[in-house]
């Protein structure tokens, strides 16, 4: 149990990015442009990196450690990130329609997000196994984890001048895991020998290692608006979604469910559920713990991204901008993500950045960014995580990149 509650906290961030900040508006027209973006992001509101780099890269976890992250935890948590890698190409005088001059938008890419909200039980049931817990209740209630990765191919418009664009993508997907702990408990006596476990939930995973699991429709959106600022300039709105869609599981999704109270006496925890459990020798552990198993083939709305945020003018004359906004995911995992910071245009091929952030998977957190341009290309290179890069008390760590050519 102890394992399976460890691999639980900590496998999410290492599989698992956010849309690189700042975005940048170009003005100008282009016969076509093709770009790359990619990164990945983790974080969390307790659980800090020295105890992730640890496990991943190889490391000895004190009890310091253990006991800073744990002493963070408060009722509700959260951990998780995203990571992603997209192609894209605009072909803006390709005519589509004969009474608008919309282009041609073409995309492809790769995504994996998920996540958990939980509560401190978990952690410390994971990391200081049921000792701490002796004579208590172990509280896993309201536990919430859910993982999808897939891939997506998709064909739109984009308009010239505005650069506004729609498109609509097919999706595969590659995997799911979605995890509904709604009532868990585990009580033991003072003496470990009586336990009742108590369990309310669901967990749904693919019962095979195909990687086309399943498919679906969804579509990306972007609009951008401009409105009269300070001193009479304009600035730009931008709305943007990404993902926006459900999917189809054709592939068969095992389902375990259970509501149940389990008891035994006479049995430390450790007999339970240790390498030499009881549990390991009997013929049926589900039919024992009363879960019941079966196949589902289940429809999903995606993790959709949607944003609204003042931009940086990438042609603006203007030494120093602002930009700012609201980031969100639909699920309980990712809370409303805020951000805000300043664009110092140093010449006409390099600029920096700095960025303060709140929500998400953590809590407050500080970026930075730079960006190159060289002829046709342009070069950003961003972090929403800064502190990520020299402290092992950040609560995670983030890096992004962003390419485009202009033809």
């Amino acid at each position: 149990m102890r394992n399976i509650v460890l691999l639980i906290i900590v496998s999410i961030p290492g599989l698992l990015s956010a849309q690189i900040l700042p975005q940048y508006y170009d003005t100008l027209e282009y016969n076509s442009v093709i770009s790359f973006m990619g990164g990945i992001d983790y974080a969390a509101s307790a659980v800090k990196k020295d105890i992730s780099k640890s496990i991943y890269a190889g490391g000895f976890i004190s009890n310091e450690m253990k006991d800073y992250s744990f002493d963070r935890h408060k009722g509700v948590n959260r951990i998780g990130g995203e990571a992603f890698g997209e192609f894209s190409y605009s072909n803006f005088k390709v005519n589509l329609f004969k009474k608008k001059p919309w282009g041609m938008h073409i995309t492809a890419g790769s995504y994996y997000f998920g996540g958990a909200v939980y509560g401190k039980d978990l952690f410390g049931l994971g990391f200081y196994g049921n000792e701490r817990y002796i004579g208590d209740t172990i509280d896993l209630s309201g536990t919430d984890l859910s993982f999808t990765g897939f891939e997506k191919i998709g064909f739109g418009f984009i308009d010239p001048k505005s650069k506004s664009s729609l498109t609509f993508n097919i999706y595969n997907v590659n995997n799911r895991f979605n995890g509904d702990f709604r009532d868990v408990k585990i009580i033991q006596s003072e003496d470990s020998s009586y336990i009742e476990l108590i369990m309310d939930g669901d967990v749904e995973l693919k019962s095979n290692l195909a990687y086309n699991q399943g498919f679906g429709f969804g579509l990306d959106f972007n609009y951008y608006l401009n409105i009269d600022w300070q001193s009479g300039k304009t600035a730009y709105i931008n709305f943007s979604a990404r993902n926006v869609g459900f999917a189809y599981m054709y592939q068969d999704q095992n389902v375990y469910s259970f509501d149940t109270t389990f008891t035994y006496s006479g049995l430390t925890f450790e007999q339970i559920t240790g390498d030499n459990s009881i549990l390991k020798d009997s013929i049926d552990i589900l039919d024992t713990l009363g879960i019941k198993s079966g196949v589902s083939n289940p429809t999903f709305i995606l993790p959709s991204y949607i944003q609204i945020a003042k931009i940086v003018d990438e042609h603006q004359k203007s030494k120093v901008q602002s930009f700012f906004g609201i980031r969100m995911y639909p699920t309980l995992i990712y809370a409303p993500y805020v951000f805000g910071g300043v664009d110092y245009k140093v010449n006409d091929w390099l600029r920096f950045g700095a960025m303060m952030s709140f929500g998400g998977f953590t809590k407050l957190k500080g970026g930075f960014y730079t960006g190159v341009k060289k002829g046709k290309f342009t070069l950003g290179v961003s972090s929403e995580n800064v502190l990520g890069f020299v402290s092992k008390k950040a609560s995670g760590e983030s890096l992004q990149i962003n390419l485009r050519c202009v033809l």
